[in-house]
């Protein structure tokens, strides 16, 4: 609209000029009465003041035209400015929503890790400190159990709420895509995925040499409790022989048929004392060994658990805090680029989309 007002008073001072110089000319060469009887100094005075006209004019018209041309390029250049600072205002809050996503992804999968973390701690813990003094081995596999049951359950917890467990293979130490750390970040995870594929196999093993452990001493319970029982049974069966042996008086030759009767169940009872003896002595053959079976399954238990200790947790520490250390860099690349294009990059993979061409190519 102001574009098309300066234009129209731009015409109109232009149109102003030439009539007014062609009047001047006008009356120049065709004269009128009193300009027939001027004098020289008149006509110079005229003349003059019909040059110095056109000359003013002309310097307030060209005056006027620059002052619309540098008005509109200063408003260009003004809008032009704001334009990129609107568009660098956008990008910067584009990025920082960015930032905000990653940042709470970050935290979920530092809570999940570190949960998966102390589980394993914590199990790895009570199997190193383990103590066989406790009777009741049922609780204590059960306890056992629980603890191991925490970890698989936390590793699930990283399976399903985190991207570390993302099948990204094509994407391990890759560069081909805009943002380059994320194949760095994508082979952390990865050694993440690998190291507690391994500590949970092993932990299976420190789990089955504990449930061996813990079931021979459960059955020794069972069998010591066993010859408990035989051992009071046939404490009571002597005193039944006691009494039965009392009722018979007479010679064995000539017992009555109630004294038969009595030296019948005597024979009956002796015989399943001698059955009870055999079965405590199996059992205590038995219970004897089960120290050293069940020492040497808590030994193996321990050792495993050592190992992993030692091993596989601190390793596991180590591409944890190298995640995390990829992360941040991830999310700091990942804020430059929407910063500075306002948008985030193409989500398809560049190197699945050239190894797809370069097979149709051959």
């Amino acid at each position: 609209m102001k574009d098309k007002i300066s234009k129209v008073i731009f015409a109109l001072l232009l149109i102003a000029l030439i009539i007014f110089s062609c009047v001047g000319i006008f009356v120049l060469f065709n004269g009128l009465a009193a300009y027939k009887t001027a004098t020289g100094n008149d006509w110079i005075g005229f003349g003059g003041g019909i040059v110095g006209s056109i000359i003013a004019g002309l310097i307030a018209v060209i005056t006027f035209y620059y002052t619309i041309k540098n008005n509109d390029e200063n408003q260009n250049k003004a809008h032009q400015l704001q334009t990129e600072l609107n568009i660098e205002n956008n990008n910067l809050q584009t990025s920082l929503k960015v930032q905000d996503n990653l940042n709470r992804k970050l935290e979920t999968e530092r809570s999940v890790l570190a949960t998966t973390y102390n589980h394993l701690e914590n199990f790895l813990f009570a199997v190193s400190n383990m103590l066989n003094q406790n009777d009741n081995y049922i609780e204590m596999k059960n306890d056992y159990l629980r603890l191991y049951k925490e970890v698989i359950s936390s590793v699930n917890n990283i399976k399903f709420n985190s991207e570390i467990f993302d099948d990204r293979s094509l994407c391990e130490n890759c560069e081909m895509c805009e943002i380059k750390t994320y194949g760095t970040l994508v082979k952390s995870a990865t050694d993440i995925q690998k190291e507690m594929l391994v500590i949970d196999e092993e932990c299976r093993i420190v789990l089955g040499h504990l449930e061996a452990a813990l079931n021979t001493a459960s059955q020794s319970k069972q069998l010591i409790d066993e010859s408990s029982r035989l051992q009071q049974i046939n404490t009571n069966n002597e005193q039944i022989i006691a009494i039965r042996k009392s009722q018979i008086i007479n010679p064995i030759h000539s017992l009555t048929q109630e004294e038969k009767k009595y030296y019948d169940d005597i024979i009956s009872i002796s015989n399943d004392i001698l059955t009870n003896n055999r079965r405590i002595a199996e059992i205590k053959g038995i219970v004897d060994n089960t120290p050293n079976i069940i020492g040497e399954q808590i030994s193996l238990a321990r050792n495993k658990a050592a190992q992993i200790d030692a091993k596989n947790k601190s390793q596991l520490y180590i591409f944890i805090r190298k995640y995390f250390s990829n992360y941040n860099l991830y999310i700091k690349e990942m804020v430059f680029y929407v910063q500075k294009n306002g948008k985030k990059p193409n989500s398809a993979c560049a190197k699945f989309d050239f190894e797809k061409n370069h097979t149709q190519n051959k």
